[in-house]
């Protein structure tokens, strides 16, 4: 009788503990497990591990540490997060943003042999939570809420450099027992193309709305990440409607806008007409050769030093510092120690310096550091049961590192959606 896999359940949550046996192996017998899925380009990501079948012929991977493979513990989700880009030496980053469900493929492989298979569902939602398409007053998003009646607090989420919406996220944080609004600001239809001049003013009009909502109960919390925390915090820091902030790699400073993709000289954020100011990035020689060396090499580029250089003085930019302390909400801070994209742990800690000093109930805020993490280690952008992203191919044979590794990522991943959840649950 040949190896027989069995997977419990089929169709889950993304977020959700799957169970993966293969039983009738022969004893001591190497048994190869492979996990194939596309992301929403149409790019191939796998991963695979060898066990050796237990002396009741059985491999589980949560119990079983791989001989060899794509992940090298114990772990029940490690087919899943250290999935790489097929056709890539350096891996690439894995695209969701969507509602679509997440198909994987689970083979096992024995002397080269595919022998028995099963396909999987992941899903970020369910019929117990409603979706609608919001447009009003130049406000674009797309709203989630639990279809039961009822008054639930709400959570705005919003977007990083990429722009649009995480769809994707909001539905399974809506799943949890919160409305959630995935909020558009730039890089999709209906709101402006780049990151430029952005008025707060759109998210006041967005969060009055929401807080008007039948089904909201009076209470607003902010989650962003990346270029998106530092918004969020901006917006604390602005406005007092918010119950709590998450601000996942932020910046402690106003970073300059963005158009095409990157960054340019260019404001950000405006408020009552008036641009804010931003630290101007410097352009080291040393950087740049380092830099142009890894191209030509074919080595990742990392662009840490560029904002390390920018930001060591910080009485030159003091004026650009989101003033976190005018922040009256509750405030969790996440960052990793090994952030390749920008300095966000030096970051977090500035500001966490800044709010101990301004709060006397500061314990009420929190702040986790990961640090063996890159710059992708939580929610929205960070799924433990999704392909860690490390890597970025950007164009013209360049690719970008963002810190960390696929198993440091996708560690932090799982501990802080767990924070994350508690935290905005948390009276």
């Amino acid at each position: 009788m040949p190896p027989i896999l069995q997977v419990s359940p089929i169709d889950s949550y993304i977020d959700e503990e799957i169970r993966i046996k293969v039983k009738d192996c022969s004893v001591d017998s190497e048994v190869t497990l492979q996990a194939v899925t596309h992301d929403e380009s149409g790019k191939k990501f796998c991963s695979y591990a060898t066990f050796i079948a237990n002396e009741e012929g059985v491999v589980d991977p949560s119990l079983q540490k791989p001989i060899c493979g794509t992940y090298g513990a114990v772990d029940g989700s490690g087919l899943f997060w250290s999935m790489k880009q097929a056709d890539s030496k350096w891996d690439d980053y894995y695209e969701k943003r969507t509602t679509e469900k997440v198909r994987i493929v689970l083979t096992v492989i024995v002397n080269g042999e595919k022998l028995d298979s099963e396909s999987i569902t992941r899903y970020f939602y369910s019929d117990d939570v409603k979706k609608v398409e919001i447009e009003f007053d130049e406000v674009k998003g797309t709203l989630f809420r639990p279809a039961e009646e009822g008054r639930y607090p709400a959570v705005i989420i919003l977007s990083g450099s990429d722009g649009g919406m995480q769809e994707h996220a909001a539905a399974l944080l809506a799943s949890k027992g919160f409305v959630t609004f995935a909020l558009a600001y730039f890089g999709t239809e209906g709101v402006p193309r780049d990151l430029e001049n952005i008025p707060l003013e759109y998210f006041q009009r967005a969060t009055v709305w929401l807080l008007e909502q039948p089904y909201v109960n009076g209470e607003v919390s902010l989650i962003g990440y990346s270029r998106g925390g530092e918004l969020a915090l901006l917006l604390g820091a602005t406005f007092d409607y918010y119950k709590k902030i998450i601000a996942g790699a932020p910046s402690a400073y106003l970073t300059p806008g963005m158009k095409n993709g990157i960054f340019a000289p260019v404001k950000s954020w405006v408020v009552n007409q008036h641009p804010l100011p931003y630290v101007k990035l410097k352009y080291p020689f040393s950087t740049m050769f380092r830099m142009f060396k890894n191209w030509m090499l074919k080595q990742p580029i990392s662009y840490l030093s560029i904002w390390d250089y920018t930001l060591k003085d910080e009485e030159e930019n003091r004026e650009a510092s989101i003033p976190v302390e005018k922040i009256k909400a509750r405030v969790l801070l996440i960052a990793g120690g090994d952030d390749q994209l920008w300095p966000s742990e030096h970051s977090v800690k500035m500001m966490e310096e800044k709010l101990r000093k301004a709060h006397c109930d500061s314990h009420q805020n929190r702040y986790l550091y990961y640090k063996d993490a890159g710059h992708f280690s939580a929610f929205p952008y960070s799924f433990v049961n999704l392909p860690a992203n490390v890597y970025m191919k950007v164009g013209g044979g360049m690719t970008m590192t963002f810190g960390g590794s696929k198993s440091a990522n996708a560690a932090a991943a799982r501990d802080s959606w767990r924070e994350i959840q508690e935290f905005l649950k948390e009276r």
